[in-house]
């Protein structure tokens, strides 16, 4: 960044001329924040008000000009009331503010001495060494304008006229200072608070816009190039209905396709040579209630069409008014449609005209029945007439001239009228005439206005191009004054659930406008084909309509056009959780330096918060652009943020700021699972699922761009995705993949240290190398891309909805962890590396034979993984988070320091807390060191991170609440509430039941971390009798074990993990709650363990339904589920093989349904038939091949008596049907498989 004269180089400035420096103390910015510590009398409620407004410097970049001789351009937001700090005598100085940093607080005229201090600075040489009689001093000539912290200090204090921020200075130095080199110039200095306030910018104006998609434009073709005056929407079904000046009504549906038109006409022949004046219609507007269209015109009538049918017509004619209605406005009541409406018009001489409807639904008028076609006709002077169903009644002298606008606001009984007058441009009056009127005057008077009872605000548009924002009852000052539009306004409404308001001014502009912030949003130029030739189109009286929801739509009009634009949301989402992030969170690290945290999320958000009180303070939106972003780390120096991407990009932040000091070159298109920076070899490493360890050069401060180096010594050993990486002073690097390969290198020389385990390839490994490996060929034939291959086959760990371990497939190390303090010490048999995997933390020892020393089960259930691990400084306490969102906070301080005799130690640390913190898996834990104690700050995929107490567990609260916290005062901490009872009215009544609970002797380590609404009913739950709670004690929960387990099993090795497995497998008998027994002394509705700040008692009330469905459904949704669960247990899970063997007609359950086949032998007491004994058959030698070549026919030998030809001719016949049949029979015992039992047919029965 070069400076010139002004300031700043460029076509245009927004800042005044550099003041000189004799009279810049006279020329002072009267709004600067400057406050005399020694006076009294300040305002604390002003100031804490002008804080929450923009800050004033950026109040002058948007044209806030000075009093005393400064004059600043005005901007498009210049006119916005603020209010404004007392100023006092000395306006250099200024005290220090609680919560407010001093970048706020920094003037104009400031930076303009700070600028001129820089470009001033001329620094003496270093010594290097003294001189002597012999030698010359030895110097090191600084460069002019870079500061070093003592000058960075003493010229800003000069500058500021005080000492008050001098603590904050320093680390607005190491902010500033992003290279580490101790020095600073003017350039670092400025591009850091331009990058702050663009950031303030950002954060303020950021909102969605309502608008997304282009507008239609339509042709109203039966206006005949005559400007439309209205646009009413019908409901009942919903129908746009646009009235052009002339009298012609064309009906469109909700997406702007034609369906119908009339026109106005009074159905009657002008006999008379007289010339008739045209009629012009001047307002219309729909009565919801009884289903009409009333109608005013410059012929001094209102006319009623009927909507109700499909066919609309004209009712009513009410002629001969007085004066002309120009503008319309109806009210009625929804609770009951047929009592009192109002009908509300202006006339052209400033009178206000009342009508109320008796029975609106029944009839608007007492006219009798009519036999031939054509409108009711109703003579205004014989309207008295009609007093059954209407009374009219009229305010005079409202306005001096033609009344614009009205609107009735029913809670008060008042009405809003508008007109072109100054010095009356807008009144709110009593419609009785009885209060008060609230008038306001504008210079060019009101074209249009909206009022919103719920916001209780007033919006205005004139002609002098501005609108207004009003309080109702303030007439003297808007609240603020929005700039931008070009002409004249001549639209504008309120969208109350966007808290936006849109404005159409006469060039065919729609703006939309933040009312809290009072910026511009978005700016919509339609460009309707009337306008183009640069003419200024023309419009009607009433050109803009805002149609509620479900269409939620904005329509204007422009000549013989309308255009509709399409709200993309039509309110604000007021969710009662808290989210961090938008989407899944990656992680959250903490930085000790400035007290923040980093956190970032799968939209390539990462946002900076500051611990103390949980304020967002920088944003980085968009940082590797559309891409996930999958870990992030600090340096040692905390200066700079590296961050890296599922595509496999890395780039490394200015953590202050937001700059992105460099570009790693992405070695692959796979996801980066972690980044290593070693600030002492200037070099930066990076693993992930390229399965490779990546070398940047990190030696050049000023290189954007860094080359990815792949020579890594040792080489590139890892066969499957690296998941994790840690580093231990001074020179060990461990590594972990899926297939459970943990190796640990000497940085130094690049080689391994000690290879911990080899990675194991599963069956399902070498399906999948199979597969890519076609899918390598099928690649290499087709053109060579210089887009490197994408990697990323699976989801990420954070990712997946089970981290249940197949059978036959090793489970991945998802994260590895140095105990660094121990690794500093002498004793070199101790434990100085931990890996999860599965949920199973292991202890590892670095030196000797023996390597692993002991493991444990983390997570209450079987098949979790703990995905996050971190320890305190001394690494006495291990926290872990697992995948059911609960944290858990172990003593290792004498835990795996020495071998056991025989085996691993398989016992766990001590518990010292656990509690739920999220509702899903735990991507991160990093512990906290602060001035006030020893937190905790989880993240997780539910988009929220949170800060708690290390110890206790105490909930601090969730980054991005509104409401902030101080860590110094415990008052302002959420605690004794949870996430979940934030919202609970009634968490606070349980403030002395938690208060008990924490102060009794609880079994931390069996009591269940599920929170109320999802756990079920466990032993925990239950009230066990003696002999069950001994049982309990000796059975731990039901743990999974990785595959290594089960093939070191088979080597004869881990035999007692084994015994353990089979031990939990024991039956437990519970016996349930008796709940007619009744406690006196002591809780009696209690019946849970404590859990973790999330407990439920009163067990004694009746059962309910937890569903809708009621308690008998439910039941016999249990009961069924039980059956199936038995079934199941009988026939065992569904397996390939039983299904297979029956084709795909097979459903699971007649796979389930056919028993294994055993093999059929025959009793040897089996009966025999006397044939059978004849033929020479017995018990002892009958064996299954003779029963199934057995011949039962009647043929042969044995031929039954009675006649010879007889005989022969049955022999003839019968046995060429037996012969036929036997062959049959012989064919279909063959073709069955033997596993099945003999088939017989009927002849073959056995007597």
């Amino acid at each position: 960044m070069t400076s010139s004269v002004n300031g700043f180089d460029g076509g245009y400035s927004v800042l005044p001329p550099i003041l000189s420096t004799s009279n810049s103390q006279e020329n002072l910015d009267i709004n600067s924040n400057s406050v005399d510590k020694n006076s009294n009398n300040v305002d604390k409620n002003s100031n804490n008000s002008d804080k929450n407004n923009t800050s004033d410097i950026n109040s002058n970049k948007t044209g806030k000009g000075t009093d005393d001789g400064i004059s600043l351009p005005e901007a498009p937001f210049s006119s916005i009331l603020q209010s404004r700090r007392p100023t006092y005598s000395d306006e250099n100085s200024f005290d220090k503010d609680e919560n407010v940093r001093l970048e706020e607080e920094i003037k104009l005229h400031h930076l303009e001495q700070l600028m001129n201090r820089f470009s001033k600075h001329k620094p003496d040489d270093i010594l290097i060494q003294a001189g002597t009689g012999f030698f010359p001093a030895k110097t090191q000539a600084r460069i002019p304008g870079r500061m070093n912290l003592k000058e960075f200090k003493q010229t800003v204090s000069e500058v500021l006229a005080t000492d008050e921020y001098d603590d904050y200075l320093e680390k607005l130095f190491m902010k500033l200072d992003s290279s580490v080199s101790g020095y600073v110039d003017w350039n670092e200095f400025c591009t850091y608070l331009l990058l702050l306030y663009r950031e303030n910018d950002y954060m303020r104006t950021k909102r969605e816009i309502p608008f997304l998609v282009e507008p239609k434009i339509r042709h109203i073709v039966q206006n005949r190039q005559e400007q439309t005056t209205k646009i009413v929407a019908v409901d009942g079904p919903t129908r746009y209905v646009t009235v052009s000046r002339e009298g012609a009504i064309s009906v469109w549906y909700p997406s702007m396709q034609y369906d119908k038109y009339y026109v106005i006409s009074d159905n009657e022949e002008d006999t008379s040579q007289k010339r008739r004046f045209k009629m012009w219609v001047t307002d219309a507007i729909f009565m919801p209630n009884c289903h009409k269209i009333a109608i005013a015109s410059t012929s001094r009538d209102i006319r009623f069409f009927d909507t109700s049918t499909a066919q609309y017509f004209e009712e009513y004619h009410l002629f001969a008014l007085p004066d002309v209605p120009y503008c319309f406005d109806y009210w009625y009541d929804k609770r009951n449609p047929n009592s009192e409406s109002l009908l509300i018009f202006g006339n052209d001489t400033g009178a206000i005209n009342l009508m109320y409807f008796s029975k609106p639904v029944t009839q608007l008028f007492d006219i009798p029945f009519k036999s031939d076609g054509g409108a009711h006709k109703i003579f205004m002077q014989n309207l008295d007439q009609h007093s059954r169903y209407i009374r009219h009644t009229v305010i005079p002298d409202v306005h001096p001239e033609l009344i614009r606008q009205v609107q009735y606001l029913p809670d008060n009984n008042m009405i809003i009228s508008s007109c072109a007058n100054p010095s009356k441009s807008m009144i709110i009056s009593d419609i009785k005439c009885l209060k008060k009127s609230y008038v306001f005057k504008i210079d060019k008077g009101v074209e249009c206005f909206d009022f919103s009872k719920k916001l209780n605000i007033l919006v205005t548009g004139s002609l002098d191009h501005c609108i207004r924002l009003w309080n109702p009852y303030v007439t003297s000052k808007p609240m603020a004054v929005l700039e931008g539009h070009g002409t004249g306004v001549i639209g504008v409404k309120i969208h109350e659930g966007l808290l936006q308001v849109f404005s159409y001014s006469k060039d065919a502009v729609v703006k939309v406008w933040d009312i809290k912030e009072h910026a511009i949003l978005q700016t919509v130029v339609l460009k309707f084909p009337s306008s183009i030739h640069g003419r200024m189109p023309e419009h009607g009286q009433f050109p803009i309509h805002l149609q509620p929801s479900p269409q939620s739509s904005l329509l204007v009009t422009c000549n013989d056009y309308i255009g509709l634009l399409k709200l993309g949301r039509t309110s604000i989402p007021r969710s009662e959780t808290v989210n961090t992030h938008d989407t899944q969170l990656c992680c959250a690290i903490y930085n000790p330096v400035f007290k923040q945290v980093a956190t970032g999320c799968d939209s390539s958000v990462i946002a900076l918060w500051d611990i103390e009180t949980g304020n967002k303070s920088v944003v980085f939106s968009n940082a590797h652009g559309e891409e996930e972003i999958t870990c992030m780390t600090f340096d040692t120096t905390y200066r700079r943020l590296f961050s890296g991407a599922r595509n496999g990009t890395i780039k490394v932040w200015n953590f202050q700021n937001g700059h992105n000091l460099h570009k790693l070159e992405a070695v692959a298109e796979a996801e980066v699972t972690g980044i290593m920076p070693l600030v002492d070899k200037k070099v930066i490493l990076s693993v992930g699922w390229s399965r490779q360890i990546t070398i940047y050069d990190d030696s050049d401060p000023d290189s954007m761009y860094l080359q990815a180096q792949k020579n890594w010594k040792g080489g590139q050993l890892h066969k499957d995705d690296i998941l994790t990486i840690d580093f231990c002073p001074p020179n060990l690097l461990c590594t972990a993949s899926f297939d459970g390969e943990i190796i640990v290198w000497d940085v130094e020389t690049e080689k391994i240290f000690v290879r911990l385990r080899k990675g194991q390839v599963s069956n399902l490994e070498r399906l999948e190398y199979e597969r890519a490996k076609k899918i390598e060929n099928m690649a290499s034939q087709a053109a060579d891309g210089s887009r490197p291959r994408s990697m990323n086959s699976r989801p990420n760990s954070r990712h997946q909805k089970s981290h249940r371990v197949e059978r036959g497939q090793t489970a991945p190390v998802d994260k590895v962890l140095f105990l660094k303090g121990r690794a500093t010490g002498r004793n070199l048999e101790v434990s100085t590396l931990i890996t999860s995997e599965g949920g199973y933390i292991r202890f590892w020892c670095l030196y000797g034979a023996r390597n692993e020393m002991g493991f444990f089960y983390a997570p209450d259930f079987p098949d979790e993984s703990v995905l996050a691990m971190c320890t305190n400084n001394n690494n006495s306490l291990l926290v872990t988070g697992d995948t059911q969102g609960n944290v858990k906070v172990w003593d290792i301080m004498t835990h795996c320091i020495k071998f056991q005799d025989r085996g691993r130690i398989k016992a766990k640390p001590q518990l010292e807390a656990a509690w739920r913190a999220h509702d899903a898996a735990i991507v991160s834990v990093e512990f906290a060191k602060h001035d006030t104690g020893d937190y905790v700050i989880t993240a997780s995929t539910d988009k929220t991170a949170r800060i708690w107490t290390l110890r206790e567990g105490h909930y601090i609260g969730t980054l991005g609440q509104k409401k902030s916290w101080n860590l110094k005062d415990q008052s302002t901490w959420a605690h004794p509430k949870t996430p979940w009872t934030m919202n609970d009215v009634s968490s606070k009544k349980d403030t002395g039941l938690l208060s008990f609970l924490q102060t009794q002797d609880f079994n931390l380590e069996d009591s269940s971390t599920a929170s109320d609404a999802k756990s079920q009913v466990t032993e925990n739950d239950l009230d066990l009798p003696e002999e069950a709670v001994e049982s309990k004690k000796e059975a731990s929960p039901v743990k999974s074990r990785s595959p290594e387990q089960e093939s070191t099993n088979q080597n004869g090795e881990n035999t007692d993990e084994v015994e353990t497995k089979n031990h939990h497998k024991q039956p437990r008998e519970l016996r349930p709650v008796d709940k007619s027994k009744k406690y006196k002394d002591e809780l009696g509705p209690l019946r849970v363990k404590f859990r973790s700040q999330t407990f439920a008692y009163n067990a004694l009330r009746p059962e309910r339904s937890k569903t809708f469905l009621g308690i008998r459904v439910e039941k016999e949704l249990q009961r069924k589920q039980a059956d199936r669960k038995g079934r199941r247990d009988n026939f065992g899970g569904i397996k390939m093989k039983k299904t297979q063997q029956y084709g795909k007609l097979c459903s699971p359950f007649q796979a389930l349904s056919v028993p294994s086949v055993m093999d059929i032998k025959i009793p040897e007491n089996m009966p025999l038939s006397s044939r059978m004994i004849n033929k020479g058959y017995t018990s002892l030698n009958l064996t299954e091949d003779k029963l199934m070549n057995m011949d039962f026919s009647y043929g042969g030998r044995e031929t039954p008596p009675g006649e010879q030809g007889e005989a022969v001719t049955r022999k003839n016949v019968g046995g060429s049907r037996v012969s036929m049949r036997d062959d049959k029979s012989r064919n279909s015992v063959r073709s069955t498989p033997k596993i099945y039992a003999p088939v017989f047919k009927k002849h073959h029965t056995v007597a």
